[in-house]
């Protein structure tokens, strides 16, 4: 009998050590493989914290940095908010939502060397281009868009955006469902509006959906790249305006046009993880609310209109 259970208890280990084992060799192992590289010098010498002092006088980094965190910020700015907003329409319509779902996730679907031939034939920066052809109408000069270097970072928000705001829209779509209908009908006999239920019932409820969404696409954010090297290359410009961490790791890396430092790239890898480790805790501390107790917890109080029925109603009826 002691066997048997012994034997059930291998057999889980068992099955945990596949996961764990990848876990080790694909990313525990390169992110210290990463470290020991960022300590040393091309010919593979201890150099120290060298690489670190180079790369903050470095200006080109810094512009890069400077240039990942505002996009970062302006992406995630615009993108969670409105892919929250489409998903209430979305949530309230009564017939047709797959069409919509699958309109909305058709961007994800293609490649994003597609989506920025695309945008660079949309976003031309004379008349050619559809988007000044239609400004031309309204009496607005042509603007130069991805080729200038006051909008090439605005303008790239944007095409990634319209293409990955799909992804968000579904997932605060899939949030939604999870709301009890008795929280909102309860506030409406409360006398309650629309922004009342948004911000007492619907936005509390899926508190969960909001964390994952903010984590994930402030991640994908701050490791922006493919669209960057589909639009500009290894080069980063117009002017260095789209350089991004991302883009300094590659040149450093495997760049056939400059001069590689696999140092230097190895220490900005690091302070990559780093910025993302520091965004992901200050988003899961400020998110984080102790007062509503366990993710669990609020989501059978969501779930089943208990806890969460009278608290909606007497705060959406206010």
């Amino acid at each position: 009998m002691r066997w048997s259970k012994t034997k059930k208890i291998l057999s889980w280990y068992l099955l945990l050590l596949i996961p764990l084992t990848g876990t080790v060799v694909f990313n525990v192992y390169p992110l210290l493989r990463t470290l020991g590289t960022s300590l040393e010098n091309i010919k593979g010498t201890f150099i120290g914290f060298t690489n670190y002092k180079i790369l903050f006088g470095n200006d080109e980094f810094k512009k890069d940095v400077v240039n990942t965190l505002y996009m970062a910020v302006l992406g995630v700015g615009f993108n969670v908010p409105v892919a929250f907003i489409i998903a209430n329409m979305l949530n309230h319509v009564r017939r047709g939502k797959n069409v919509f779902k699958v309109i909305f996730l058709l961007p994800m679907i293609m490649s994003m060397v597609t989506v920025a031939t695309l945008f660079k034939y949309l976003l031309m920066p004379n008349e050619s281009g559809i988007i000044n052809y239609l400004l031309g109408f309204l009496g607005i000069s042509p603007k130069l868009w991805l080729n200038g270097a006051a909008t090439a970072r605005e303008s790239l928000v944007a095409m990634a955006i319209w293409k990955g705001i799909g992804y968000n829209i579904i997932l605060f779509f899939a949030g939604l469902q999870s709301v009890s209908r008795e929280l909102y009908e309860a506030s409406e006999i409360d006398g309650a509006n629309e922004w009342n239920k948004w911000i007492y019932i619907t936005i509390p409820c899926i508190k969960n959906t909001f964390v994952f969404v903010l984590i994930t696409s402030s991640i994908s954010a701050l490791k922006r790249f493919t669209e960057v090297y589909a639009v500009s290359g290894e080069t980063g410009n117009p002017a260095g305006a789209l350089g991004t961490i991302m883009l300094f790791i590659y040149k450093n890396s495997f760049s056939t046009l400059n001069y590689k430092d696999e140092g230097q790239a190895a220490a900005a890898s690091i302070m990559l993880f780093v910025i993302i480790l520091g965004v992901t805790l200050i988003n899961y501390l400020v998110t984080n609310d102790k007062e509503e107790g366990s993710p669990r917890r609020r989501s059978a109080k969501c779930n089943d209109g208990t806890g969460k029925k009278r608290r909606g109603r007497r705060r959406a009826g206010r």
